[in-house]
């Protein structure tokens, strides 16, 4: 329903602008290309419009002009058409001017909003709101954190790595890391990602009760070996972590905020304006 109602307006105002373009109808000494009831195309729409800028030849402005030709006739038809079909069914100056009262109170609400609201969201405030609503919050998928480091199976030393990895020695894991670069590497511990981003460059023998239940996981792939270590796992039915979630509660706080000013500034202007002479109740 929406959608149609979408597409009338859209219609509705395309019909108006053919309306009016038809009342200001200009006068050009520039020579006509087409003319569909009481509209004229002019040459000069083209080339003040660039359209005939990159023709490199002839042809190509000619063949230019004839398919613009054709898309405006195909376009002053329609709207012809349209303004028959619809002119007896709809209202279009109604939907025309509700439409415009729509954008121009979108955008005054957002030129109001934009030098008023306070946009600093502090640490306290983002822990207080996930403490308070942490059971708004479901996971859709499980979750991971995790480290991955992809090595080229022709890699000196492989056996001293899997050692440093297995055992945590990240200061050895980072100096083995920096004298041969890695095909990949994901050492950010602190990050977390969905299991099916993470399960779908691993190995296929890596499946997602592996990384749920196991700690440290090596398969080969493709002449690379990959090197995983599980540092926390998540499931569907847990509450998913502050660092997850921290995106999504600014944008909720600032929606917040934004809808309270903007009902404040409201508020103030009716009160400010109810008595003034713009105002008159009968």
């Amino acid at each position: 329903m929406r959608g149609k109602i979408f597409h009338i307006l859209i219609f509705s105002l395309l019909i108006c602008a053919c309306k009016q373009a038809n009342k200001l109808q200009r006068v050009s000494d520039a020579p006509i290309l087409a003319e569909v009831g009481n509209s004229t195309l002019y040459l000069d729409e083209l080339e003040n419009g660039g359209l005939l800028t990159n023709a490199s030849n002839s042809y190509d402005s000619t063949h230019i002009k004839n398919v613009y030709v054709q898309k405006w006739i195909r376009n002053q038809l329609i709207l012809i058409d349209a303004d028959k079909t619809l002119a007896g069914d709809i209202d279009i100056d109604m939907l025309v001017q509700d439409y415009r009262e729509s954008l121009l109170l979108y955008n005054y609400e957002n030129a109001m909003v934009r030098d008023r609201l306070d946009t600093v969201i502090t640490t306290q405030q983002i822990e207080q709101y996930y403490k308070e609503n942490s059971d708004a919050f479901k996971l859709s998928e499980s979750l991971i954190r995790c480290k991955i480091v992809v090595l080229n199976g022709r890699t000196p030393k492989l056996d001293i790595f899997n050692t440093n990895w297995k055992s945590s020695n990240i200061k050895s894991v980072n100096i083995y890391l920096t004298a041969n670069s890695p095909v990949m590497a994901m050492m950010d511990e602190y990050k977390w990602y969905s299991t099916d981003e993470i399960l779908s460059f691993l190995p296929e023998k890596i499946k997602e009760q592996n990384l749920r239940s196991s700690k440290i996981l090596q398969e080969a792939k493709d002449g690379n070996e990959y090197f995983v270590d599980i540092l926390q796992y998540l499931d569907k039915s847990e509450v998913p972590p502050l660092a997850y979630v921290t995106s999504n509660i600014k944008k909720i706080i600032l929606h917040q905020r934004k809808s309270k000013l903007i009902v404040k500034l409201k508020e103030d202007l009716y009160q400010r304006e109810i008595n003034s002479t713009k105002v008159r109740i009968y």
